[in-house]
């Protein structure tokens, strides 16, 4: 008979514990969506790996791309990016290669060594990983001109996918600013 009785209380155990699981997993997980798609990306500034300061608001008007990554799991993929850059730097695309990782000089190392010249800092501290909500690496924003979210990218994404996302982002504005035009001329 108390084998019978016992199930009853291990259902309602089962139950009690499901719940708890689901209202703690439920708030870290807002806890760490961190910044969403269609909001303003955190402002942050710093020192790139040459000491020259940067800032996100001085990007505004640029495309720009922030790519959070470490050389361990991401320094094959961000180093095919300088050609992509290279060929649209001048249509207002900006890449800031955010590193949390590594040092310094061993980011420097990284850009001398493989011809990368889009911007690159060294995160030691992870101020601005954290300010972000970073969870892994990579993890990728597209921001528009105007500083906005436009793509949120967790993990690994192969090269000529994500230069698709950051062509789509580069074609709106180009459309923005002939719209602009049209509207505009006297």
């Amino acid at each position: 008979m108390k084998k019978f009785s016992s199930i009853p209380r291990l259902k309602l155990l089962i139950l009690i514990w499901a719940w708890g699981s689901l209202l703690f997993s439920s708030g870290c997980e807002q806890q760490h969506q961190g910044v969403k798609i269609g909001e303003v990306a955190p402002q942050f500034s710093g020192k790139d790996i040459y000491g020259k300061a940067i800032s996100l608001g001085d990007l505004k008007g640029k495309i720009v791309v922030i790519y959070f990554w470490a050389n361990t799991c991401c320094g094959n993929n961000l180093k095919h990016l300088e050609p992509f850059y290279d060929n649209n730097r001048d249509k207002g695309l900006a890449i800031l290669a955010i590193n949390e990782r590594d040092s310094g000089k061993e980011v420097e190392s990284y850009a001398k060594n493989n011809g990368v010249t889009f911007t690159m800092l060294s995160d030691d501290n992870s101020a601005i990983f954290k300010r972000y909500h970073g969870l892994g690496f990579p993890t990728i924003f597209i921001l528009d001109r105007n500083g906005i979210i436009r793509e949120k990218i967790l993990g690994s994404i192969q090269v000529p996918k994500l230069e698709k996302l950051i062509q789509r982002q580069l074609q709106a504005q180009k459309e923005a600013e002939a719209s602009y035009e049209k509207l505009h001329r006297h």
